[in-house]
């Protein structure tokens, strides 16, 4: 069965999320101040308090029923994971990137989409999400690749703090907000949600999927020493966009979005610097990496538009190209999964690519099946379709 934006809902776990009456219509109003100065209902006094990722104590008034996430995917996953992605009134960062284009918070949510776009990562309208009277909003914070990213959020931050008498939120930063990213600090981000909503249970057993999951590659990975590493180039394709400047790619270092946890994946990034770096041919076919593993970009992602494209036929000389011995992470990147729920997942496409011979037992496709049913109670069918839509499907295919 189909919702009426086209998003699939026949899994019973969707029914919540798909009841028109939790969507009813409205409009944000030019005068947000005044929305924001509004008080709460009287008698909802604060019923517990939440420490969030910043270390600020947020009371926070029971029951939630309107709900504003902010920044990109991780929330709204979360959300749909714990069966209350039916509270959400408005939402920023999983639709601003869309374009049109499916995603998995708004493949799994399909209602989203009909929600208003509140703007991407710091550059949230906060007059806006105010204006939609919620019970509190939910801020993700994401620093990876976004140079004075970390700046910005505190500015944002510091206007969030005039309307928190009205309004509480809570804010959570993803890894890449840290000097060291570690999957511990996803983990952190589910357990404050879970305690939001009541769900500790539920997201007890998500993060221990998500443990499992990565265990799957730290196992595999741990002891390769630094000599016995290919060279990998993590790409994104640019020929033809107005990002790359004439130049044909972008070099994506190391503690980036679709590169966040080296230290597990134990993959030896050819970018050792710190910063994106646009590359012509002459640039990559020197480098000539042993791997090279495509990031969602403009220029497209696909594995075929490398090798047949007449667009790189300059580096269809690369070594990588000519071996075959590049892959894609699908549309992971564009909608920063790297944050997300999908992050282990990732992470073992990357760690297959460059180390076969580790996981010659293990079809990632087939894990991915196994995490999407796991998390989002997806059918076989849903499974498939949000596969395509990720541009992930090719797993299936090449029985990776």
């Amino acid at each position: 069965m189909k919702d009426k934006n086209g998003g699939l809902c026949s899994s019973e776990s969707f029914s919540k999320c798909l009841k028109p009456a939790a969507y009813a219509e409205y409009e944000v109003e030019q005068g947000a101040n005044s929305q924001a100065s509004k008080p709460k209902e009287e008698g909802r006094a604060p019923e517990k308090t939440i420490t969030d990722m910043d270390g600020r104590t947020v009371s926070i008034s029971e029951p939630l029923k309107r709900v504003v996430t902010a920044g990109y995917g991780m929330a709204p996953c979360v959300m749909a994971a714990f069966g209350v992605g039916d509270l959400i009134v408005g939402t920023g960062g999983s639709l601003s990137s869309t374009a049109g284009k499916e995603y998995t918070p708004t493949f799994v949510l399909p209602v989203i989409k009909a929600l208003p776009d509140l703007g991407r990562g710091a550059d949230l309208n906060i007059e806006a999400a105010v204006a939609l009277n919620p019970d509190i909003i939910i801020l993700e914070k994401d620093c990876a690749g976004q140079g004075s990213a970390s700046a910005a959020y505190v500015k944002l931050i510091e206007r969030f703090s005039l309307f928190n008498n009205s309004i509480p939120f809570v804010v959570l930063n993803n890894p890449a907000c840290f000097e060291k990213p570690s999957p511990d600090t996803v983990y952190k981000e589910i357990t404050i949600m879970g305690e939001l909503f009541d769900k500790q249970v539920r997201a007890r057993e998500i993060i221990d999927l998500l443990k499992e999951e990565v265990a799957l590659v730290a196992d595999r990975t741990k002891d390769i020493e630094p000599d016995n590493r290919p060279s990998v180039l993590f790409m994104g394709l640019l020929a033809g966009t107005d990002y790359g400047k004439g130049k044909l790619a972008v070099s994506v270092p190391d503690y980036d979005c679709g590169t966040i946890f080296p230290e597990i994946t134990n993959i030896k990034n050819i970018n050792t610097g710190k910063t994106r770096e646009l590359m012509s041919s002459e640039q990559l076919l020197t480098l000539d990496p042993d791997v090279i593993i495509l990031l969602c970009y403009p220029g497209g992602y696909e594995v075929d538009i490398l090798y047949n494209s007449e667009d790189y036929d300059a580096l269809q000389k690369m070594r990588a190209v000519v071996e075959k011995n590049v892959f894609t992470t699908g549309r992971f990147e564009a909608s920063r999964h790297m944050a997300g729920l999908e992050f282990p997942i990732e992470m073992l496409i990357e760690a297959k690519a460059v180390y076969p011979e580790r996981f010659q037992d293990i079809k990632v496709g087939e894990q991915l099946t196994k995490h999407y049913k796991a998390l989002y109670s997806l059918n076989d069918t849903q499974v498939k379709m949000l596969k395509e839509a990720m541009a992930l499907d090719w797993m299936d295919k090449d029985g990776f």
